[in-house]
């Protein structure tokens, strides 16, 4: 398999994920939103199907990286699908401990709503989706729109349940519930700049920290002949740092 055929499998399969991650992700979020079974139960049916893309697709990058004078280009695009992927993994798994609590929660005593949680699930839900579109249509605007939106920025921090002063508003059951999704939720708006970054890396050979400090002293821009001896895939980029204050949510 040459490099333009690799390339195409690669695309195939992080597709392929891309639709299973989206769709557990939204329907464990619908699941809760409107109380229902049906979609929180869909969403283990495709987990083997996921799991073995994702093996496809290191594989496909192994692969590619071993192809003799492999183009820069191609490099950066390995390493990203190869992050891609795990974030996509990890999103999935993410949304299906979502349909797990509701499921549970559901079948017993039944969920209160808490509109500032569904807010939650809807911002890193458009974040995820803002990722897909950008990887299938090569578009680094999108990317750039996850990294700079605040309030999806601030989530990355809300993994903490003591920011959440709603989480002890409902007693047993119910707080326990929400102290697991907001700690899912925010697992899902982390993976969502780790896409939106390494897309960055991909399509403009920088990251979102030094496409910034570009932009602000010109300088740092990253050759191509500096990730052409990326073969073991070993760059990682930097995580975007947020210095705002995070923001409380309220039911």
């Amino acid at each position: 398999m040459n490099s333009e055929q690799n390339i195409h499998a690669l695309r195939v399969q992080l597709l392929a994920m891309s639709r299973l991650s989206q769709r557990a992700l939204d329907y464990s979020i619908k699941g809760y939103e409107l109380r229902n079974l049906d979609f929180s139960r869909q969403i283990s049916a495709s987990q083997c199907a996921l799991e073995e893309h994702h093996r496809y697709v290191k594989e496909l990058c192994r692969n590619l990286m071993n192809i003799d004078r492999v183009k820069a280009s191609d490099a950066r695009f390995a390493f990203a699908a190869a992050s891609i992927s795990t974030a996509l993994h990890v999103t999935y798994n993410a949304a299906a401990e979502v349909a797990q609590d509701s499921m549970r929660l559901l079948e017993c005593s039944g969920i209160h709503g808490c509109a500032a949680l569904e807010r939650m699930g809807q911002l890193v839900n458009r974040s995820i989706r803002l990722c897909i579109i950008a990887l299938f249509e090569k578009d680094a605007a999108h990317a750039k729109a996850v990294l700079r939106d605040q309030e999806c920025l601030r989530l990355r921090e809300l993994t903490s349940t003591a920011l959440h002063p709603h989480v002890g508003r409902w007693a047993g059951a119910q707080g326990d519930f929400e102290r697991s999704v907001i700690r899912s939720l925010g697992k899902v708006a982390q993976q969502a700049h780790e896409i939106a970054d390494v897309i960055l890396f991909w399509l403009e050979g920088k990251t979102h920290v030094e496409a910034s400090a570009s932009d602000s002293h010109n300088s740092l821009e990253l050759s191509a002949a500096q990730h052409q001896g990326a073969a073991n895939l070993c760059y990682m980029p930097k995580r975007v740092q947020s210095t705002t204050t995070a923001q409380s949510f309220s039911c």
